[in-house]
């Protein structure tokens, strides 16, 4: 059973390794696309609607449900972009580029807040889940068409065998931490 353990960590390791280089893409467009959205916020008022709409999927729930709710809500949005439905790589790329413009918009509208304070509400539970987004985004570029480029070919389920075992080993324990920091108001409330 052991042996089965460390073959499953193998494999993830070795998809992360040749998907490393559309993980930098993943982290470069997301970069950029926040970039983008932070200097130019006005031309991204449309992602208020989506904002709002997250803010009302979670805004009124306690502690527990909201971490269960974010957990949930951050495995399925990975899962489709590493697992589901990548169709050459079209939809990770789509998933980076949205959530780069839609914290670089949320950085330009919360102008009002110092960067300290902004720092303090995103970085501790982004941590790990920043590195969740890229390796699910990056891992299913590369999926999608970045194995084309591999030295070594790999069938549809060998890919499918592998980006499971990166799901499984990296992005679903990355999640559950930053949705346990990422409610970590909801938790104090409860214990207080």
């Amino acid at each position: 059973m052991q042996s089965v353990y460390r073959n499953i960590f193998e494999l993830a390791i070795d998809t992360l390794m040749s998907a490393r280089s559309w993980i930098l893409g993943a982290v470069l467009v997301y970069c950029t696309a926040a970039v983008v959205a932070w200097s130019l916020p006005g031309y991204f008022d449309f992602l208020e609607v989506q904002f709002d709409s997250l803010m009302q999927q979670f805004m009124h729930l306690g502690a527990l449900e909201f971490i269960l709710r974010i957990f949930v809500h951050n495995l399925i949005a990975s899962y489709l972009a590493m697992c589901f439905v990548v169709f050459f790589g079209i939809v990770p790329l789509t998933f980076a580029v949205f959530n780069g413009l839609l914290l670089g918009w949320f950085a330009g509208w919360m102008d009002h807040v110092p960067w300290v304070e902004m720092a303090v509400m995103l970085v501790p539970h982004g941590i790990f889940e920043w590195p969740a987004m890229f390796i699910a985004f990056g891992v299913g570029m590369w999926r999608g068409v970045g194995f084309r480029w591999s030295e070594v070919y790999l069938s549809w389920l060998d890919r499918l065998k592998r980006v499971h075992c990166v799901y499984l080993i990296f992005v679903v324990p990355l999640l559950f931490v930053a949705a346990i920091i990422e409610g970590r108001y909801h938790l104090l409330e409860l214990l207080s």
